[in-house]
């Protein structure tokens, strides 16, 4: 009848569901670009300050990095590898001011951090009697200083026996044999040539035999032959680090008194 209204319909019921919906994203979505249009608020202090910090960290760190490379390009600069002969011959230079540590004679330094002495006739037989097998050590057996043609020549100068003026003094190895059940010496020939007088051009040569000494490092030669009085022998320690150079002296065979010093150097 007049007056009344009739109840919705069930699909204008979900008509207005459905714009409710749409209204709803509607107002969501105006609300996020609003906020996304809004200026981003001002950061605190003690956030302004911890930005701070991190940038003056980096800073340091980028200018610590550059001071590295730096100054590994003026490391690199200033030499090149270790050189070993120079670390070996001030090695040797040490262990000549402290000594061996071995008491007996015929005793020699195993090498190495731990000292420890032995025979020098255990040295290169082909055993090893030394902890860490130093007294077999490739170096250590080395021929090389007894080697046919090698010869050593340095300054002479003479403490007694004879007055001279420093003069030069050569040692010439001129036959070497080692025998197989003597592993421990090397059998040695040369000749001792003094040039006594340079002006006059005095020179006085003596024939030599003796032996190399594997544990000592000491060539050990005598005069030989008919006339052996009065001339001369001669001990070469070959202290220095390498097999190069040895530190000679010219004595009495006799007696071993020392009458004159000279650095040999081989050539």
């Amino acid at each position: 009848g007049r007056g009344q209204h009739s109840a919705p319909s069930g699909s204008e019921r979900s008509v207005v569901g459905c714009n409710s919906i749409i209204a709803m994203w509607y107002l969501l979505l105006l609300a996020g670009l609003a906020a996304a249009s809004a200026p981003a608020p001002e950061p605190s202090f003690k956030e302004r300050r911890l930005q701070y910090i991190v940038t003056n960290q980096n800073l340091h760190v980028d200018k610590l990095f550059d001071d590295i490379k730096s100054l590994e390009k003026k490391f690199s600069k200033l030499g090149g590898d270790v050189d070993l002969k120079k670390v070996r011959h001030i090695k040797a230079r040490v262990s000549n001011l402290e000594g061996d540590g071995c008491e007996g004679e015929h005793e020699a330094q195993c090498g190495g951090d731990v000292p420890e002495c032995i025979s020098d006739l255990f040295f290169c037989d082909g055993h090893k009697d030394c902890k860490n097998g130093g007294d077999e050590d490739p170096d250590t057996c080395s021929e090389a200083i007894a080697h046919v043609g090698s010869s050593y020549t340095g300054l002479a100068s003479w403490s007694s026996c004879e007055q001279h003026q420093p003069h030069h003094a050569v040692v010439v190895i001129t036959s070497s044999h080692r025998e197989d059940d003597f592993q421990p010496r090397i059998l040695v020939k040369g000749v001792l040539t003094l040039e006594v007088d340079e002006e006059s051009h005095i020179v006085k040569t003596t024939q030599l035999s003796g032996y190399y000494n594997f544990g000592q490092r000491e060539l050990v030669l005598d005069p030989f032959g008919e006339k052996t009085t009065g001339n001369y022998g001669v001990r070469c320690e070959f202290n220095l680090g390498d097999d190069d150079h040895a530190d000679c002296e010219i004595v009495i065979p006799s007696s071993l008194h020392v009458c004159a010093h000279f650095n040999a150097e081989r050539h």
